[in-house]
């Protein structure tokens, strides 16, 4: 199964300045599954108590990170969404509603940082500026690169919120800053987890090159940019990799060189069992 989401790339302020917050977002689910029609943002404000105003709000950003995660889809037309659950939204809605649990919180933050993601600067960020820099650097580097990238000034306070705010993705303890310094950290591998690594995985893999059953680790690393949203190096990617194997959802070729990786489940398997190795 592959995730929907949107074709084009948001405009950079699609967040209208605010970072993503797991209540608004888990509201949006709920609303999606309650309502089949389409509805102006007041409409959805009244429903779901998301703040919004006539000339912004949280109502918008919040449909559009949803969409980014894979959660929803949503058509808009004179002024009115109508959004709709994907089946990765059905089972998180399902599973965890609150979104409280770091398997979700993974998960969201995996699919919006992705290497084709519409949210265009968290994209930026996990698959091109991280892997270049060292584990620390300054408010002033990040600030010049991206503005380089995209050639324009760029709001960075909704990505940096997004990753120190217990309203968001903090819990996942990637990002840290302090003062003019930043730190990246590797997410710690934990096999209550194994099913979003393998999921993000075989969801990208599908997507990009479908007709293969057979990869390379470089194709794994570098064409679906796997790790790359944790921050991970190719060992760590080879670790993960390896307690796949053992649960049979890939099967590791360590005598060729590179070492192949040979598709024995897919994603809509590991979608399905997301939440199975919670205690």
């Amino acid at each position: 199964m592959q995730i929907q989401i949107q074709v084009q790339p948001y405009y950079l302020d699609f967040h209208m300045k605010f970072t993503p917050e797991r209540e608004y977002i888990s509201r949006i689910l709920s609303f999606a599954n309650k309502n089949s029609g389409s509805y102006t943002k007041e409409e959805i404000s009244e429903q779901t108590a998301i703040p919004t105003g006539k000339v912004s709000g949280k109502v918008e950003p919040h449909i559009y990170y949803a969409a980014a995660m894979g959660l929803v889809t949503f058509e808009k037309g004179a002024g009115k969404y109508k959004i709709e659950l994907t089946k990765l939204g059905e089972i998180v809605l399902l599973e965890d509603p609150y979104l409280l649990e770091n398997v979700s919180q993974l998960l969201l933050h995996g699919l919006l940082v992705d290497s084709s993601s519409p949210a265009t600067l968290w994209s930026y960020m996990f698959n091109e500026f991280f892997p270049k820099v060292n584990e620390s650097f300054t408010h002033d580097q990040v600030t010049k690169a991206v503005e380089r990238n995209f050639e324009k000034k760029v709001n960075m306070s909704p990505f940096r919120t997004c990753y120190t705010s217990e309203l968001s993705f903090e819990s996942l303890n990637l990002l840290e800053i302090e003062d003019n310094s930043y730190s990246i950290k590797p997410h710690r591998m934990k096999k209550e987890f194994l099913y979003v690594y393998a999921y993000l995985l075989l969801n990208k893999w599908e997507q990009l090159l479908g007709e293969r059953t057979e990869l390379t680790i470089d194709e794994v690393i570098s064409t679906l940019h796997f790790g790359k949203a944790l921050v991970w190096d190719e060992k760590q990617v080879r670790d993960a990799l390896d307690i796949m194997q053992d649960k049979g959802i890939v099967k590791l070729n360590a005598q060729l060189s590179p070492i192949t990786i040979i598709k024995n489940q897919n994603a809509n398997y590991c979608v399905n069992k997301l939440f199975s190795l919670l205690i």
